[in-house]
Order: C-alpha cells, then sequence, then structure tokens
C-alpha cells in the first residue's frame, strides 16, 4: 500500500476566482482554453446576480464572475437504471445536458467508472463515450469527455485552478473545463467538472493520429502520445494486490500497452496512443518511439547533457519543460512526474511535456511524503528534472520564466482565481455537501498537516494559505 500512497494522487493550484473554466481568444497564451462565447454561456446559464457587477479591466476573461445561481445539468440515465460497477465495463444509457442560457445537448452514450484512488471514493468519477461527436458547454465537439468528482479536494477548485495557471503559462494543450451538476437515474449526484478527455485530436492533443502505414522516415516520428505512471512498472503488481488489474502478480494493464523501461530511474514510458503498438503490423512505429526515448535519456544523462547539439536540448522541448516544472512543483503535485504524467512527440518534432493533470491532491491537500509541507522540493528530484537542473542554463532559464510570470501578475492569478471561484460556486457548494460530506477523508491522504477544516469556507482559506506561504518559498529558492 505504501507504493500506492507514495505516488498516487494529485492535486494542484490554489483556487481562485472565477467562472467556466474556459478562456477568452483574446489572451495571447489561452489559445487553446475554452472560447469567450463559452464563458458567456456559463455565465448567462448561472444566472450571475446583480450583487457582483463587474471586474477589474485586469482580470482575466476566462475568470468566474459574480455568483452562479445555477448551474448547467448533466442528466444521464442508464439502459434499464443499471449500476455502474466497473472502471473496465461501459454501461450504455443516455445523457441530456441542459442550463438557462447553454446549448442542449442529448444523445446516447456509454458510461463507465474511471480514476484510480478516486474510483474508490464514495462520489463517483465516470468517463463518457458518446455515440456522436457533440460540442459541451462551447466546448469543441468530441465524443470523449471525463467527468471529475474532486470528492476528495473539498474545495472542488484544485484541477481547475491548475488548468487555469497552465493556460496562462502558455501551454500547448491544456484541458478544458466546465462545472455541472450530475443526476444518474434521476438521482442527484452533486457537483462535478466535465472535462475535456485526453486524446490526439484536432482540438485536443494536436499531433498527427499516426496509421499502421506510416512507416517512412518522415511520417513515424509522429506523433505519440505517451504517459509515465508508476502503476505501470514491471514489478507494481507483485505488491499492489489490491488493484483489479494485478492478477496472480501479473499487470494486465502492462500487458496489454507498450512501455518502455527507463535505465534511470524514471517510471515507465507507456504509449496511450497508438493503442496498437504492441501488434505485430506496428512494429516499425514501436521500434522508433522505444529508440528516440532511450536516445533522449542516453543524451539527457549522458557526459555533452547540456550540449544544445548533442544533449537533451535536442529532444526535448525545454520550455514545455520548465512550464511543466513550475506548475507541478508550484502546486507541490504528489503525481507530478510520477503518474498522470503526460508527454506527446511530433512528426520531426522533439518531445513536449504536458499537458497537466490530476490535482485534487495537490496544493496542500495530502499528508504523506511531506507534500503538505511548504517547504522542500518535490518535482526537483525525479531523475529527469535532477539531471536537468544539474545544467545550469536549464535552472537560470527556470528563474527568468518564474521571474517573468511573477512580473505579468500571472503567478497572482492563483489567488485571485481561487478567490472568485469560490465566490462563484458557493451556492452549489452548499448543495454539494448536502450529499456529501465536506469532513470525510481517506485515512490514507491524511488530509495535509492541518487534518481538515470542518467547512467549504475554511477549506478554500486553507488551500490559499497553504499556496502563499508555497510560493513564497519558491521564490526564495528560485532567485537564489
Amino acid at each position: 500500500m505504501a507504493a500506492l500512497i507514495r505516488y498516487s494522487i494529485v492535486v494542484l493550484v490554489v483556487l481562485l476566482q472565477a467562472c467556466g473554466g474556459g478562456s477568452s481568444s483574446k489572451d495571447p497564451v489561452a489559445s487553446s482554453s475554452t472560447p469567450a462565447s463559452s464563458v458567456a454561456a456559463v455565465s448567462s446559464s448561472a444566472n450571475v446576480s446583480s450583487s457582483s457587477s463587474s471586474v477589474a479591466s485586469s482580470t482575466p476573461a476566462d475568470f468566474p464572475v459574480g455568483i452562479a445561481e445555477t448551474l448547467p445539468v448533466l442528466s444521464i440515465t442508464t439502459n434499464g437504471g443499471a449500476p455502474i460497477l466497473s472502471k473496465e465495463t461501459y454501461v450504455g444509457g443516455s445523457f441530456a445536458l441542459t442550463g438557462e442560457g447553454v446549448t442542449s445537448a442529448e444523445g446516447a452514450l456509454e458510461i463507465r467508472g474511471r480514476g484510480n484512488s478516486t474510483w474508490g471514493w464514495v462520489k463517483k468519477p465516470y468517463r463518457l463515450k458518446l455515440s456522436n461527436s457533440t460540442e459541451m458547454l462551447g466546448m469543441p465537439a468530441s465524443k470523449h469527455w471525463v467527468l471529475l468528482a474532486n470528492y476528495a479536494d473539498k474545495t472542488l477548485m484544485r484541477n481547475d485552478v491548475a488548468f487555469m495557471l497552465s493556460r496562462h503559462l502558455g501551454m500547448e494543450y491544456t484541458v478544458r473545463n466546465q462545472y455541472v451538476e450530475v443526476t444518474l437515474n434521476g438521482a442527484y449526484q452533486g457537483v462535478y467538472q466535465l472535462v475535456e478527455h485526453i486524446r490526439v485530436a484536432k482540438d485536443r492533443v494536436n499531433i498527427p493520429e499516426l496509421k499502421v502505414a506510416d512507416t517512412d522516415a518522415e511520417k513515424i516520428t509522429g506523433g505519440y502520445l505517451i504517459e509515465v505512471d508508476f502503476r505501470m512498472h514491471k514489478d507494481y503488481c507483485k505488491t499492489a494486490f489490491w488493484e483489479s488489474y494485478c492478477v496472480n502478480g501479473v499487470n494486465l494493464e502492462r500487458e496489454a500497452t507498450f512501455c518502455v523501461d527507463s535505465s534511470h530511474g524514471m517510471n515507465p514510458f507507456c504509449i496511450d496512443t497508438p493503442e496498437t503498438l504492441l501488434e505485430a503490423n506496428w512494429s516499425a512505429q514501436r521500434e522508433y518511439i522505444n529508440k528516440y526515448i532511450t536516445d533522449t535519456e542516453a543524451a539527457l544523462f549522458g557526459n555533452n547533457f547540456a550540449d544544445p547539439q548533442l544533449g537533451y536540448a535536442a529532444y526535448i522541448d525545454v520550455d514545455s519543460a520548465i512550464n511543466y516544472f513550475l506548475i507541478n512543483e508550484l502546486f507541490k503535485n504528489p503525481d507530478g512526474a510520477v503518474s498522470s504524467f503526460y508527454l506527446y512527440k511530433k512528426r520531426n518534432g522533439k518531445l513536449f511535456f504536458g499537458p497537466v493533470w490530476d490535482f485534487d491532491l495537490a496544493l496542500g491537500n495530502a499528508g504523506y511524503d511531506d507534500v503538505d509541507k511548504t517547504y522542500g522540493w518535490h518535482i526537483l528530484p525525479a531523475p529527469w528534472f535532477d539531471r536537468l537542473f544539474q545544467d545550469p542554463a536549464f535552472k537560470a532559464k527556470v528563474k527568468a520564466r518564474w521571474n517573468s510570470a511573477k512580473a505579468e501578475g500571472k503567478l497572482d492569478y492563483i489567488f485571485q482565481y481561487a478567490e472568485a471561484r469560490a465566490n462563484w460556486i458557493d451556492n452549489q457548494q452548499k448543495k454539494n455537501y448536502l450529499l456529501w460530506s465536506v469532513t470525510d477523508f481517506a485515512d490514507w491522504i491524511l488530509h495535509g498537516s492541518h487534518g481538515g477544516t470542518g467547512s467549504y469556507e475554511a477549506e478554500v482559506k486553507e488551500m490559499i494559505r497553504w499556496q502563499r506561504e508555497r510560493y513564497k518559498w519558491l521564490d526564495t529558492e528560485l532567485n537564489k
């Protein structure tokens, strides 16, 4: 259980001030976030109260405004009222998305459970597969969506805050998300985040989708969507008997996925897309990405690792690595660099870090591995980042990026956004916590050093307090 506890949680950001989770096309760093029309749709559907008229002109357009009187409702009905009992088996059904001022949508779907630790909690997260590609609350049309329950995150917004910062720091792609209320077979389930599923697509991770015939020297180079996850380690199932995919010590998920094992202490690099790499006729692509990752490690840990032409910079997009590091280190994300750690390989391009994911246990929300402490490095000791920081040029770039974001006020967005979001969602959080407990935490999470606060307002204040202290520590360390 220690291995699971040590790595399996993820959190992020200090919740702030906003609405709908999208972003405006007027913001040059938010090109992958929800367009302004989506924010308007959610704001109007939420009947923002007149008491909170306007925001300062310096407030980003993707921040929530006022108090949401209502949220869009996503109603899910399974065939015959069947329960959703599995993370592996889909249940058929239908959905209807409704709300004042939003574009309604409905159709058939399949739904199953999702998550790792989160699936074990009473408020369940879900994976949705719609029969038809559908636009949802201004987010680009797709068949594939995720419902985040955020049960362990009593502020309901740590993931939202992390996604906001990712957008404003200019990550190439950040998942879009909107708040909804969910009903399942007529029963109210609480407040959820409807989030884009991370996948290769024009409006998601925008890289070419490899075909089996793409074996020439150019096409074979991309694209590949990769996930680092400690649960895919070849020895993980020797002790993780509680996992459904661990059978007699064999990791069934690892058996069905092509992974490249690190020679330098990182967890396995497993290929999410193409998911067919283990098939015999994909051997060329399999060999290519295996060699690319192996060569990347050889360059990173070689004698010439700091050489721009011979070292890691020839294989890794440095700017994306820096942004990924800052987001996960600032929020002291338990899962950063060990699980839910995504990378993607472009065609004729380097290895990019992102998109960021899984921050419900970040921002001081977990109490193991010292992630509840506002001081101390958490992401930097990971083998790849530890080696990168041995290059003075990389360290200088991290410092410059941090100070640039600070000077532009983007790091202060965390606190502004969290306060705004807490205000915006106040009516709905009250309803959510009539159904779910605001004081129920898994023992192994420990809920940070404060041990729980007893109310939504106190949870938000504690998160913001923790994040301010973390900000100060990291600012001091990076500017030494």
